[in-house]
């Protein structure tokens, strides 16, 4: 039994109506629907370039950091006795503080501390000296075999004469992990 030819004119009218209206709101929603997920894709594809091009990049960088892993291994000291290692590291900073006229007080010593690839043991000081001596004093206090970096440094001008900084520094020493 074929239901669309006992309709009249206006039953097909309307189901016709109503059938394109259907199939817009699909079309729309279908729409929608891959507009959405071709953002998502489209994200994600850049996603996975970013990662491949970081990968390609330390693919062409890996002899340069095999070298730099050798070079620590070889060259980053190894920490015995924390208390005369950070003994040490007071007396290296102050020698290099008194080469730059620079008066380092309180010094306050640190524990070790485990971080991915080294162990760091730290000394603060609250340190003061004239602009020109305090930053050659920085500078030579870092070098490229020393492993002596600064992790905290706060440096304020003093207000009773501009020609002086005064800083709190928190110093650490690097040593090869266990």
């Amino acid at each position: 039994m074929n239901l669309v030819a006992n309709m009249n004119q206006r039953e097909k009218s309307l189901l016709t109506v109503t059938a394109i209206v259907i199939g817009v709101l699909l079309n729309f929603y279908l729409a929608k629907f891959f507009l959405s997920n071709r953002a998502t894709l489209t994200q994600q594809l850049a996603m996975t370039q970013m990662k491949i091009d970081t990968l390609k990049k330390r693919e062409t960088e890996r002899n340069l950091w095999a070298r730099r892993d050798a070079l620590l291994n070889e060259k980053m000291p190894v920490l015995g006795d924390p208390d005369v290692a950070s003994k040490e590291l007071r007396e290296a900073v102050l020698e290099i503080a008194k080469k730059h006229t620079v008066t380092l007080e309180a010094p306050a010593p640190g524990t070790p501390i485990n971080q991915p690839g080294h162990i760091a043991l730290g000394v603060k000081f609250d340190a003061k000296g004239t602009w020109d001596g305090m930053f050659n004093f920085l500078l030579e206090l870092q070098g490229p075999e020393k492993f002596t970096a600064i992790e905290g440094c706060e440096i304020k001008v003093n207000r009773d004469d501009k020609t002086q900084l005064r800083a709190t520094l928190t110093i650490v020493r690097w040593y090869a992990p266990k």
